[in-house]
């Protein structure tokens, strides 16, 4: 059966047991708490928690799963792999362990056709009802059910909340994959496919079971990788017919053979194991880059730069130096792209931003590699079992050498590394980045204290879309202790009322500000969010009376705030469908922030966009919005959303109902945001600027509105002054601008040819003017004009002229400081001659030390009119050093 059987068979089961089929969410999750969406359930945990209501009783789905805390096995093992699909069913407080085992045995047997005989089930070692249901519902012998502890077991999130026992199936894939005897005695004979997990209790932060939930729920996972191994009998997952065909487009790439035979098995193991690696990373990459993901140095988009740089290198160790990621990504939007769509909507993305990272992967490769190469042949010429953390610090710190191919180069000398004082190395790093930036204040309020208030308000109603002020309750008042009844004149306080026309900042749109007022007090409100899931939190501060929880409320949001938003919000719905008309298909939204006045925009993009695809974007853009189409909005579910070719936007959560915004027949998106009713409501719309904000990923900051026709009327005055002062009309402007500063390059260049010229003849001054102490001759004097590299090599020159003896040159800078050099030949450096020794006292005389070591030394001070003093007292110390017998 091949994988897309497998998926199609799995949703169809549960689909005709009233499960509701939903899409694979995004590899970027909504949970804060997890960087990659790590688990099928993810997309649901919410409904799992209670933290909001769930839109169905039964789900089913296929999910995208990144996993990468032990990549250093993938490849080494038939199991390990960066990227996963989980097939899961789950019940909100519906089914519970009966159906659940009596549907997984009959989709294992029925539908899968596994042999009922090879199947095994390991269920919590005190579960008596999970073992009483699999002996009542099914044909499985007591023989081959295994009761297990804790540690295989047992679900819970590793702190307070719901918790309890699973069950789990495994394959008996015959003798020749290792020993008799059930899965505790081999897991690589014995595949576990697929896990029930029923969340029955809830536990306290200590690990103490409390008692019974009120809801009980269903979380399963098939693996589709494990099923499709055990289904298309193969011996790993690599063998697969979503994985195999990747290796094998790496063996074409690099000339190799994955599996081929030859007369060292050590050695081919080794490149079979570097083949696996480039397919499952590869893999994992395009997925990641197709829902958004961009290279960089920290969070997630250091994981991808991660499994991009461990591919390339693989590719590397096989002997390949040609590029081979945009091929890899071709065949992975191959193979997977019927599944996953967005792959082939982000083909264009996902190749680019490959082939990028790995051109700038090649250099830092061939930088690092000889460094660690010259560390690692040091460390083992010296017999030492470590690399030093300072070469792997630097490697990583200077050179953005990954650590983990760091360790995994030196592994393969022998070589270990001390983590512990690379991590001090880190940590001390990261004190340097925290001292060095600002941080802006957090208010300290917990979500423990955010869920409280919601269980106090419920779910806040909205009412921004028609209302700019409303009439409210004050349902709950929050600071970092908790919950207050008042909140007095001065106090810091977030405020949660029962409805609000204060939108919370999402889809990039900034929260509100505006006055809540009551029969005894008035906030003025500075921010609104939602920290939780259907909860609208006001922050801002009691500026008169005191305000108190149950009273009544007047809520006015800062209107003018508001439609200079909402005009910056419809403007980059049309900013996002022009961009992809102008730039490509593959500049697709990346992030957004629009506040009053101006608004930012950024998209994946590998160069900078030129000025006239600019000046074209506003044309686009303001001739959509001149027209003045109607903006329309409508709520309905996510599939008909889907099925009108609505956009979502990378990172954003999107719950069953959604509201899409619908602009003319060139814009269509999901977006939970404010707009005006018509575009040219916008009025106007200009580009502030356009620039690069990391690798691969641009930037524009636009302006709209009154905003826009204040900023044009600002330039236009500035260019209406530039060509008075330049006597030449608007349009000849440019022009002048760049036959002057052609003009100032030229006369630059000629200044420094005279100055050049001055320095060289005054050179032959000093000559003249040497002394000779006892057969070395003495150089010194001051230069005029010469900046501190002219006159090292100009001190460089002389020194190489004078056969044998000392040049002290000196120069006076625009801010009155003083510098200075002096250097030594070679034959009285050999003689123990110190040019910084030389130089101290000059150094003192300016007010100032020397530096450096060997035949060259500089100081620099800040009493420049003292330099003539000071090549006086170099000129003697050298004198006097020479006379003494050097």
């Amino acid at each position: 059966m091949r994988s897309s059987e497998i998926r199609s068979t799995f949703l169809e089961f549960f689909r005709a047991r009233d499960h509701a089929v939903r899409p694979s969410a995004s590899l970027i999750p909504s949970d804060p708490s997890v960087l990659l969406t790590i688990a099928g359930m993810l997309p649901f945990k919410p409904y799992f928690l209670g933290e909001s209501p769930a839109p169905f009783k039964r789900a089913t789905s296929v999910q995208k799963c990144v996993r990468t805390n032990d990549i250093e096995n993938v490849g080494r093992t038939a199991r390990h792999g960066t990227f996963f699909e989980m097939l899961g069913n789950f019940s909100f407080g519906d089914y519970f362990k009966r159906e659940a085992i009596a549907w997984a045995w009959e989709l294992s047997t029925e539908h899968f056709g596994l042999d009922p005989e090879r199947i095994w089930v390991s269920v919590f070692e005190d579960d008596d009802e999970a073992e009483q249901l699999w002996l009542a519902e099914t044909d499985l012998p007591l023989a081959r059910i295994v009761r297990l502890g804790a540690e295989d077991n047992w679900w819970d999130t590793g702190t307070a909340g719901p918790c309890g026992p699973d069950t789990e199936l495994f394959y008996d894939r015959g003798p020749r994959h290792g020993a008799e005897g059930g899965p505790a005695v081999d897991p690589d004979r014995y595949v576990e496919f697929y896990n029930l997990v029923f969340m029955q209790y809830e536990r306290d932060d200590a690990g103490t079971i409390l008692g019974e939930l009120p809801a009980r729920n269903v979380d399963t996972g098939m693996g589709l990788e494990r099923m499709a191994m055990i289904l298309q009998d193969v011996d790993n997952m690599y063998e697969t017919d979503v994985v195999r065909p990747l290796l094998d487009r790496a063996a074409e790439l690099t000339g190799t053979a994955y599996g081929a035979p030859t007369d060292d098995p050590a050695a081919a193991e080794v490149r079979d194991m570097s083949l696996r690696v480039m397919g499952d990373h590869a893999r994992t990459s395009a997925l990641l880059i197709a829902d958004g993901v961009l290279p960089g140095n920290a969070g997630r988009g250091y994981v991808l730069r991660r499994l991009l740089r461990r591919a390339v290198r693989h590719a590397r160790l096989l002997g390949h130096e040609g590029a081979v990621m945009p091929a890899m990504m071709d065949q992975v939007v191959t193979i997977l792209g019927d599944a996953y769509p967005e792959l082939h909507d982000q083909r264009q993305l996902v190749a680019r931003v490959a082939a990028a990272e790995e051109e700038q992967f090649a250099s830092t490769l061939r930088s690092g590699l000889r460094l660690l190469d010259q560390a690692v042949a040091e460390a083992s010429g010296l017999g030492a079992s470590e690399l030093p953390a300072e070469t792997a610090f630097a490697l990583h710190d200077t050179y953005g050498f990954p650590m983990d191919l760091t360790l995994e180069i030196a592994a393969e000398h022998g070589l270990a590394l001390d983590r512990d004082e690379f991590g001090a190395l880190m940590d001390a790093q990261r004190r340097r980045a925290r001292a060095a930036r600002d941080t802006r204040t957090q208010t300290g309020v917990t979500v423990d204290v955010y869920r409280d208030a919601a269980a106090r308000v419920g779910v806040t109603e909205f009412l921004g879309y028609g209302q700019t002020e409303a009439e409210s309750h004050v349902g709950a008042l929050a600071v970092p202790g908790g919950l207050l009844e008042v909140a007095e004149e001065g106090d810091e306080v977030e405020l949660v009322l029962r409805s609000t026309p204060f939108y919370a900042e999402g889809g990039g749109q900034l929260g509100d500000h505006g006055v809540i007022e009551t029969p005894t007090g008035r906030i003025t409100v500075g921010d609104t969010f939602a920290p939780v899931e259907g909860l609208i939190v006001h922050r801002g501060r009691v500026t008169a009376g005191e305000v108190r929880t149950g009273q009544e409320a007047t809520a006015r949001i800062d209107l003018g705030r508001r439609r200079s938003i909402t005009r910056g919000h419809t403007a980059t719905h049309l900013l996002h469908a022009t961009l992809k008309e102008v730039v490509g298909p593959h500049a697709v939204q990346a992030g957004s922030a629009i506040d009053q006045g101006r608004f930012r925009f950024d998209f994946p993009h590998f160069d900078s966009v030129g000025r006239d695809q600019l000046a074209e974007l506003e044309r686009r853009v303001n001739e959509r919005i001149a027209a003045d189409p109607q903006v329309t909005t409508v709520e309905t579910s996510r599939d008909d959303a889907q099925a009108m070719g609505a956009t979502a936007l990378f990172g954003e959560k999107y719950g069953d109902r959604v509201r899409v915004v619908r602009i003319g027949d060139f814009s269509t998106e999901l977006c939970g945001g404010t707009h005006v009713d018509r575009t040219g409501q916008v009025g106007v719309f200009s580009i502030l600027t356009e620039g690069s904000i990391a690798a691969n990923l641009r930037r524009i900051e636009a302006t709209t509105g009154d905003d826009a026709l204040r900023y044009l009327s600002a330039q236009r005055l500035v260019a209406e002054e530039a060509s008075r002062l330049l006597k030449v009309g608007p349009d000849e402007l440019v022009a002048r601008i760049a036959e002057l500063a052609s003009r100032v390059r030229t006369l630059e260049r000629q200044l420094a040819a005279a100055r050049q010229q001055a320095v060289l003849t005054g050179a032959t001054r000093l000559l003249d003017d040497a002394e000779t102490v006892d057969g070395a001759r003495v150089v010194a004097g001051e230069v005029e004009g010469a900046d501190r590299d002219g006159l090292k090599t100009l001190a460089t020159d002389l020194r190489n002229r004078i056969g044998s003896g000392v040049v002290v040159l000196g120069t006076r800078t625009d801010d009155g400081s003083a510098q200075l050099i002096a250097t030594v030949t070679p034959d009285l450096a050999a003689r123990g001659v110190s040019a910084r020794d030389l130089l101290q006292p000059g150094a003192r005389a300016v007010g100032g030390g020397a530096g450096g070591r060997g035949d060259t030394a500089q100081a620099g001070g800040r009493e420049g009119g003292r330099l003539g003093e000071a090549l006086d007292a170099v000129r003697r110390a050298a004198r006097d050093r020479l006379a003494a017998g050097a």
